[in-house]
């Protein structure tokens, strides 16, 4: 398979802290460990990054989360965009998309994202309502469709 994949924070901090976890699996088909291939174009943005940063400094440390932003450089195929402003500020006044979840969203929107990847359940379903724009999947129904 090769798709165009947007994988959420969530992702890459579960997949990153816990080796037995399906996000592993993702990030590991992807290419992250480094002994493979990567499998598919990864979409990231500016926003995404300061993200996993954030929350991953705030979980464990400053270099764990050094270390997984590197790791993203290093070894995913990755597609780098950047997110339009004056499209965030429209999302921001339409009000079907919370705030935080925004840049997210365009981020995957801009890079042309065939799959989309959340634990988010209620950025999944806003994005499925709304838009139909790419399939959205949490990590587990991503592993049984395409990991499998």
């Amino acid at each position: 398979m090769s798709k165009r994949i947007f994988l959420d924070t969530n992702v890459y901090i579960v997949g990153a802290a816990d080796t037995d976890s399906v996000e592993w699996q993702i990030l590991t088909w992807l290419g992250f460990d480094g002994n493979q291939p990567a499998q598919s174009e990864v979409v990231v943005s500016a926003e995404l990054i300061e993200q996993i940063l954030r929350v991953a400094k705030r979980l464990k440390t400053k270099d764990w989360a050094g270390s997984i932003v590197s790791r993203m450089w290093q070894n995913l195929n990755l597609r780098y965009v950047l997110v339009d402003n004056e499209e965030y500020s429209q999302l921001a006044a339409e009000g079907w998309l919370p705030r935080e979840d925004i840049g997210v969203y365009l981020a995957a929107k801009q890079g042309g994202t065939d799959c989309f990847i959340s634990s988010n359940h209620g950025l999944i379903r806003a994005v499925v309502t709304e838009t139909k724009e790419f399939e959205c999947f949490t990590p587990e129904n991503f592993a049984k469709q395409y990991l499998a």
